[in-house]
């Protein structure tokens, strides 16, 4: 007989090497969000000109710890355990390879360990564009290939899954939302590979000088926000995964309407590609119309799908309390779930992200890119779309989720809190990165003071001094959330698998009224 996790909430099973490989995955990305709190503490208190905690070198070598950690490792581990459950669980099929999926953690892991075992070094503190002609050590740029080889690697396993799943007939018709999104991720995962090999292929090479003497930074930066922009759409595809997954889990909201969140996924494949470009407008690339379309026109565009989906997952909360009675104009946002940590940091994520959204769209237009590029205000763009929105998304799906595979809460008490203080922050955060941007302060810089220097220098310190205050209570509220992550996962599961003895029974669909294949139903344990 195997061990099978069963949900008695919804019915949804996991076989013990899926349930295992997802617990792995997800322990590994509560470690890496983990560090990349730590970083954004050091970070934080020295941009703060009050503290300014680190010497320029111990600076650049947090930042970069920070930005790789929070926009490569951390999401993307986290995605990883998307991505399993939406091809095994949500599919009601098991995993075709367990042993692959095995070998893209451990491959996933060994690079994380060698981009980070340099960084440490001190010999690549290139910050997360680590942009050419600055050389950091070769192990560094091989760390970045062995990890993308094992995204790589459990995305065929994803694909493989999927194909498995409708041989075996175990869905009819269409793939369940979940798992349409998670799909649409994984083909930009891919895209942003194959951007990934042509930035680190030459570039090990280089470093380690062999056969290249020089790779032209334009090349480089082309190649690298091909890989890096469509990477982090992936996150902001499976940020919205987690929203309508923390709506349903806390809730039971269904979508208002399938057919319109599906067209929305879709539209982030038309859309993301091209709008790498707004890197390079600047730069003597491309001709100025061809960064036009690709980067302020096909720019416009890309926030319609997120603008669909930041206006459907509330309506879903909507339809949901008003069909349990609640009335009033306002009266479903009153009883939102405001006691609930899901539903709070779901909130944070919607607006947050809403408003580095916004920030990006200014981005991609060539006079105020010429403005804002190299102030605080690309900082202020990026921690609201992809920290406050896809962290906080991924913290709000997580308090759902840690129970749908038969952990406990731990510490639930300080949950509420916890929100609070996380969405708080980073309100604070890019309040401050905005108010700064408006100064003109510099982003990267380790002290905006210019001490010693012959002219007068703006009023610039209270506007990070504030970003500093935002930043402490962000990452306070997150190590309090890895905290409680990491507690519920090592103090074991709190029911016992349930024993099936027939393997052509473990798939079917649950007996209880209602229950619709590849959706989930509220659980009384989140928080």
């Amino acid at each position: 007989m195997e061990a099978i996790y069963t949900d008695p909430e919804t019915g949804l099973r996991l076989d013990r090497a899926t349930h295992r490989l997802i617990v792995t995955f997800l322990a590994t990305a509560f470690l890496a969000l983990g560090g990349a709190a730590l970083a954004a503490f050091f970070v934080a208190l020295t941009r703060a000109p009050a503290i300014q905690l680190l010497w320029p070198s111990a600076y650049y070598m947090a930042l970069t710890f920070h930005g790789i950690l929070a926009l490569t490792i951390w999401p993307h581990v986290f995605e990883a355990t998307l991505w399993l459950w939406a091809c095994t669980s949500l599919l009601r099929t098991r995993l075709i390879s367990p042993a692959l999926g095995w070998l893209a953690y451990g491959l996933a892991v060994f690079g994380i360990l060698m981009i980070l075992g340099t960084v440490a070094s001190g010999n690549a503190s290139v910050m997360y564009t680590m942009y050419v002609p600055l050389r950091a050590d070769p192990l560094f740029y091989l760390g970045h290939i062995i990890y993308a080889l094992g995204l790589l690697t459990l995305l065929i396993l994803f694909g493989l899954n999927l194909l498995k799943a409708r041989a075996d007939g175990t869905y009819l018709g269409s793939l369940p939302l979940l798992t349409y999104g998670m799909a649409v991720a994984a083909i930009l995962t891919v895209v942003a590979i194959i951007g990934a090999v042509a930035a680190f292929v030459p570039t090990v090479l280089w470093a380690f000088r062999i056969l290249i003497s020089k790779v032209d930074p334009l090349y480089f930066k082309a190649t690298f926000w091909s890989m890096g922009h469509t990477l982090q759409y992936t996150n902001i595809t499976a940020m919205v995964v987690a929203w309508y997954g923390t709506a349903t889990f806390t809730l039971g909201a269904r979508p208002v309407s399938e057919k319109f969140s599906r067209w929305a996924f879709a539209l982030y494949l038309i859309t993301t590609l091209p709008v790498f470009m707004h890197h390079f407008l600047v730069d003597p690339t491309w001709s100025h119309a061809v960064k036009w379309v690709g980067a302020t026109v096909v720019g416009i565009f890309l926030g319609i799908p997120s603008a669909m989906h930041g206006l459907a997952v509330p309506a879903s909360v909507e339809k949901t309390l008003r069909s349990r009675g609640v009335g009033g104009l306002w009266g479903w946002f009153r009883q939102w779930g405001w006691n609930q940590a899901p539903m709070v940091l779901l909130a944070f994520s919607v607006v947050l992200f809403g408003l580095g959204g916004f920030d990006g769209t200014v981005a991609t237009t060539m006079q105020l890119n010429m403005i804002e590029h190299n102030n605080m205000w690309i900082p202020a763009h990026i921690h609201g779309t992809l920290a406050g929105g896809a962290t906080l998304g991924f913290m709000a799906f997580s308090y759902g989720f840690l129970p749908h595979l038969g952990f406990e809460i731990k510490g639930r008490r300080f949950a509420l809190p916890q929100a609070w203080i996380t969405g708080i922050g980073f309100a604070l955060l890019i309040t401050g990165m905005h108010w700064g941007a408006h100064l003109g302060v510099p982003r990267r810089m380790q002290d905006i003071r210019f001490l010693g220097a012959d002219a007068p220098v703006p009023d610039w310190l209270n506007s990070m001094n504030l970003l500093g205050v935002g930043g402490v209570l962000a990452a306070t509220g997150i190590l309090t959330f890895v905290t409680i992550g990491l507690a519920s996962v090592l103090a074991g599961n709190r029911r016992r698998p349930e024993m099936l003895a027939e393997a052509t029974d473990l798939w079917l669909p649950s007996e209880r009224p209602g229950y619709v294949a590849g959706q989930v139903t509220p659980s009384p344990n989140t928080v």
